[in-house]
């Protein structure tokens, strides 16, 4: 049987626990109270004063002084790790980086009217890929591969169509200015934090619309290079031409799953067929038209330089005379910078993060303004030289972490005085410097005379097939796909869904995305194509505004989610309490908690957490211990500096008045108060046990304080336990729902809420009932963004054990109790786990935790469940019944 924690000797706290989902707590989780609530009214007009104080989100180069920080941290170790695996992986990306990069050069070159070739291609991602590998210009993240991008070259064509065809002004001055103009804008997204107030509200809506656009732009390129060679060669040469280019995609297709060709070829021959298939299918199609009586065919070949001097005859050298150009189009060249900027910024930042994800194990800090005030320079410095920009790849800076994967052998962490696991395999990324400046460097001597030549040797056909293969790629590892296939499939053969969720309503959200990808690439065709990127990213507040009237928030949560930081929309607490940030973004100083029975034990323990993450604490007990007394003095309220800060309010949670005094008192004190813990408990006490009736005359040497007379009759247990938290939880609810605000219940359970016990049947029906509350009010989460969640540990080590002599004698040196730190632990990812919040009861025994199911709960396990001498005690109490009844 469970043993819930231990009582207090007068009417005081219960310190229920919960441990943490089982995760370790995060800097991205620990700060996910951090979100200002800028809907609130309470907050009136010192909010714009917040957003640029000391830690606020636009506090001018906050981000940019962590990331240098944090550069200084890991620049020298950067260079310290170098193996076959990184060379491998150096070749493998100047292959994945340089071959796509050529392919977009031959387009550019028929489109920008020879603006733009190989040469410029190959200069800038060569150039551009150095200065983010190597000092004194180095990037925050090495694993950011970049490159010229298929968006931005279809931005290109089109800002070369307008500016020749439509308004007569010179392409190459245009766009330096466009660039210098994007550069500066660069810097002002890195010294306002940009990173903390855009990319967090980015969804995988957005970027899989995004990466589908990618792959139908590849698709249509392809397509339109088929077409132009039709044009220009015979009917021979052009049959040829799509024999090549579908040739191309279909061998690196095949190649690219050599992996699975067991039991063929020795694991490494597979390994290199699979990581360079692209590679080899683009040798082998360049080789066959040199062969037989193909090499008698027209083919049509990449246009290069014999000398290291621009693509365009009009040009000597790689330098841009931008101030020749009308000072009103200085001006106007403002528009597309603006455009290039949203382009390059969402681009890179997805690029950055996806190449980071906890997938690869990586461990070193980034530094996403650093990174992005550097693309401004190398920007900047591609508009001065006349050569496309360069940002980050997809798929190429993904592919390079995967490139760079292994596993090493780690122990587990351990919690503080528990011993660490055994040692087992965990996924880590080589993070170094080197892969990086390898490729950039391969692909930088290839602008030389030589080599140019060499890749002179290309045939457009095979570079038609590698955007086939590229759009392929793409578009294999994008969801959008898969349930497109689910779109085709006969509904009886598709799976269950979860409650509240359609096929119907998947499948329109899917054709949704295909519309809007639609859409969005039909722009492209037009002359507002440069506009695009812009429709990219305005579907970010049309997804987080109307979408949600149209799909329930079941089916949302389902298919989408955050792009760039765990959890999803719909989870009620991620718009107003979760962040994704590096840690010095506005603090949860903003927010505030009211914690009663935080006095002493678990509670108190939840509470120097939330005081740890920022957040302000009103604790209302009827007394405070020792540590609780020092805690004040620690956390003065108002805080210094801005800091959280704890107050103290002398509280009787039976007594509604001064219940009401407590909520009061946090409300006048914090405006708001974002989270409610009603705490405070009893474990049965002698004088409020049901084996120990009201004192009568017949009972009078009952040791009950519970009032014979009271009207009307109550006990203490249940008045504390049950009572009191439902009080407080309704005048939590009725604040927050009168003034819109969201909003956490923490209630405090028991394994008690869904075991039995005869020894204390009061308790036992107290956590029942309150099991039922918190899973009543659980529809809250999502319809008004109110989390109620509920823990329920075993027996807790704590002070009451050794103060009640009745409970004192049911401990034995056998006796596994829980640590209160670690269940407080648990009470905190009640608040910052999207994944609970709507009714939860979170199970805790040592070392482990479990959501307990509505139905069909399986026992507990594990140990902090039972103390031994609970089923003494119960021995004594049938003994004493059968000897002496109960008298009342």
């Amino acid at each position: 049987m469970a043993e819930p924690e231990p009582i207090q000797d007068t009417i005081n706290v219960e310190r229920t626990p919960t441990l943490g989902s089982g995760n370790t707590i995060t800097p991205n989780t620990q700060n996910a109270l951090a979100e200002d609530d800028a809907s609130s009214p309470a907050n009136g007009g010192g909010r714009a004063s917040r957003y640029f104080a000391r830690g606020g989100k636009l506090r001018p180069f906050r981000l940019l002084k962590e990331d240098v920080i944090n550069l200084k941290s890991r620049y020298l170790s950067d260079w310290q790790i170098f193996n076959q695996q990184v060379v491998a992986s150096a070749v493998y990306i100047f292959f994945t980086n340089l071959l796509p990069g050529i392919t977009f050069a031959s387009d550019l070159y028929t489109l920008t009217g020879k603006s733009w070739g190989t040469i410029e291609v190959v200069f800038s991602t060569g150039l551009c890929g150095l200065i983010f590998s190597l000092a004194p210009s180095f990037s925050g993240q090495p694993l950011t591969i970049l490159g010229v991008t298929g968006p931005f070259s279809v931005l290109a064509e089109n800002i070369y169509e307008l500016c020749e065809t439509h308004f007569h002004v010179e392409f190459l001055p245009v766009m330096a200015w466009s660039l210098i103009h994007a550069g500066w804008m660069h810097y002002l997204l890195a010294i306002f934090n940009a990173h903390d107030w855009t990319m967090q509200y980015v969804t995988h809506f957005s970027a899989d619309i995004f990466s589908l656009l990618n792959s139908v732009i590849y698709f249509h390129k392809a397509a339109m290079e088929l077409k132009r060679t039709h044009a220009r060669v015979s009917l021979a040469a052009f049959l040829y031409a799509v024999l090549g280019a579908v040739g191309t995609c279909l061998l690196a297709i095949l190649l690219s799953t050599a992996n699975s060709w067991k039991p063929m070829l020795h694991r490494y021959v597979r390994l290199g067929l699979t990581e360079y298939a692209a590679a080899i299918s683009i040798i082998i199609w360049i080789g066959i038209p040199y062969i037989g009586e193909l090499a008698s065919l027209d083919h049509i070949r990449l246009e290069v330089q014999t000398s290291f001097r621009p693509t365009n005859p009009d040009r000597s050298t790689f330098f841009v005379r931008f101030w020749e150009i009308p000072i009103e189009w200085v001006f106007l060249s403002m528009i597309p910078g603006a455009i290039v900027t949203v382009l390059f910024y969402f681009d890179h930042e997805i690029s950055s993060i996806i190449c980071t994800v906890e997938r690869y194990g990586t461990k070193k800090p980034g530094g996403y303004a650093w990174d992005v005030a550097l693309l401004g320079t190398t920007t900047i410095l591609c508009g001065i030289l006349g050569i496309p920009p360069a940002n980050g790849l997809l798929p190429q800076a993904p592919l390079h972490s995967e490139s760079l994967m292994h596993y090493a052998i780690e122990s587990p962490p351990a919690e503080e005085g528990e011993q660490p696991d055994s040692p087992r395999p965990v996924a880590r990324t080589y993070e170094q410097r080197y892969s990086h400046f390898i490729q950039a460097s391969l692909i930088l001597i290839f602008v030389s005379p030589p080599l140019q030549k060499l890749l002179g040797l290309t045939q457009t056909s095979v570079l038609a097939g590698l955007f086939l293969f590229m759009g392929y790629q793409s578009l294999t590892v994008n969801p959008i796909l898969e349930r497109v296939v689910n779109l085709l499939t006969p509904p009886s053969d598709l799976p269950a869904l979860p409650d509240n969720v359609s096929w119907f309503g998947i499948h329109m959200y899917t054709v949704t995305q295909i519309i809007m990808t639609g859409i969005v690439f039909g722009v492209t065709l037009t002359i507002a194509a440069p506009a695009f990127p812009l429709i990219i990213i305005a579907l970010v507040p049309v997804r987080l505004s109307l979408m949600n009237r149209v799909w329930s928030r079941e089916t949302l949560r389902l298919v989408d989610g955050w792009a760039c930081r765990e959890g999803k929309p719909e989870d009620s607490d991620s718009e107003t309490m979760q962040v994704q940030g590096s840690g010095d973004e506005e603090k949860a100083g903003e927010k505030s908690a009211l914690v009663t029975g935080g006095g002493s034990g678990i509670n108190l323990c939840f509470v120097r957490i939330l005081l740890d993450n920022g957040c302000s604490v009103l604790i209302a007990d009827l007394k405070l211990r020792p540590e609780a007394q020092q805690l004040l003095k620690q956390y003065p309220f108002p805080g210094i500096d801005g800091k959280a800060g704890v107050l103290f309010q002398e509280t009787d949670v039976t007594s509604w008045p001064q219940l009401t005094a407590a909520w009061e008192k946090a409300l006048k004190k914090f405006t708001i108060v974002d989270i409610v813990v009603p705490g405070a408990g009893l474990f049965e006490p002698q004088w409020s046990s049901f084996w120990e009736p009201p004192r009568t005359e017949s009972n009078k040497d009952s040791v009950s304080r519970d009032d014979t007379n009271a009207e009307p009759g109550h006990y203490a247990v249940l008045d504390v336990n049950l009572v009191s938290p439902i009080r407080l939880s309704q005048l939590a609810i009725g604040h927050w729902t009168k003034t819109k605000q969201k909003g956490c219940l923490v209630h405090v359970g028991s394994m008690a809420g869904y075991l039995a016990g005869i020894a204390t049947p009061l308790y036992f029906a107290s956590k029942h009932g309150l099991h039922g509350f918190v899973r009543a009010l659980g529809g809250l989460r999502d319809e008004l963004g109110i989390r109620v969640g509920c823990i329920a540990p075993g027996a807790v080590e704590t002070p009451l054990w050794h103060e009640d002599p009745t409970k004192a004698v049911m401990l034995d040196e056998d006796t596994v109790l829980l640590d209160p730190q670690e269940v407080a632990q648990g009470m905190w990812q009640l608040v910052v786990n999207p994944e609970y919040g709507n009714g939860t009861i979170l199970e805790v025994t040592k070392g482990e935790t479990r959501v307990v199911p509505l139905f069909n709960a399986p026992v507990p396990t594990g140990e902090g469940i039972v103390v031994p001498g609970y089923e003494a005690s119960k021995d004594a109490l049938y003994a004493k019944l059968k000897k002496e009844g109960l008298n009342v």
